[in-house]
């Protein structure tokens, strides 16, 4: 019975992580080019193709989500994140005063980020990151800020 078992659960680790894989996928940045048209990093040489063919632009690193820029250790340093219902946590939230108004550039190490008016981009050479909607940056005494509500939850990251 217990061989039954281990299939069922390996072809469902299988299916799930096809459809998870996909989902990234999906889940590219719309404003980025193609993998195909992305320009290579400066400083890292492209790897040529045997016969003297084109070379190959190197892979980009894309994703979404309220921990992308703790996915960037070269440019943020997380300090803590608090997770809760949003009503909870409506008094941890920076006062509108300290929130960074759309459109402004911040750079970091090797990293541009791009606030919008609902949304918060991140840029590293090719790869793109995301916080969707609704996502605020703020700038605090203590550092900054990213309040990222969604689904009827909060996320504040502070770094």
């Amino acid at each position: 019975m217990w061989r039954y078992y281990l299939i069922a659960t390996v072809l469902v680790v299988a299916v799930g992580s096809f459809a998870f894989a996909l989902h990234l996928r999906r889940a590219a940045a719309p404003n980025a080019a193609p993998m195909h048209e992305q320009a290579p990093v400066a400083g890292h040489a492209a790897a040529g193709l045997a016969g003297g063919g084109a070379a190959r632009p190197p892979r980009a690193f894309v994703g979404e989500g309220g921990w992308v820029l703790s996915a960037l250790p070269d440019c943020f340093d997380q300090k803590s994140v608090i997770e809760g219902a949003a009503l909870a946590l409506t008094f941890d939230v920076p006062p509108a005063r300290e929130r960074l108004a759309p459109g402004t550039v911040l750079h970091r190490g090797p990293c541009t980020v791009h606030v919008r008016g609902d949304d918060v981009w991140v840029e590293r050479g090719v790869d793109r990151l995301r916080v969707p909607p609704s996502a605020r940056l703020y700038t605090t005494p203590t550092g900054l800020v990213l309040v990222y509500k969604h689904a009827g939850r909060t996320e504040i990251r502070r770094y």
